[in-house]
């Protein structure tokens, strides 16, 4: 084979490989900032949660602070 056809066939084959890996690297990137979205999102509701629940304990008098002063006693 002529050396100027195989160095054309290479070059071919390593650009077309570049391109398949590039577009799975894309492909890859972009389901992870998918996943990542859903996960923040999650976590937001989450912590949504948590806090509604935190201050209806405290509403309901349930949570104090322990670092308060007390009230004077006579």
């Amino acid at each position: 084979m002529d050396p100027a056809i195989a160095a054309t066939l290479i070059g071919v084959l390593v650009a077309a490989l570049l391109g398949v890996y590039a577009s799975a690297f894309h492909l890859l990137r972009s389901d992870l900032k998918e996943h990542r979205v859903e996960t923040n999102t999650r976590m937001d509701r989450l912590e949504g949660k948590v806090d509604s629940l935190t201050l209806a304990l405290a509403r309901a008098g349930f949570l104090v602070d322990p670092q308060s002063p007390s009230e004077p006693q006579n």
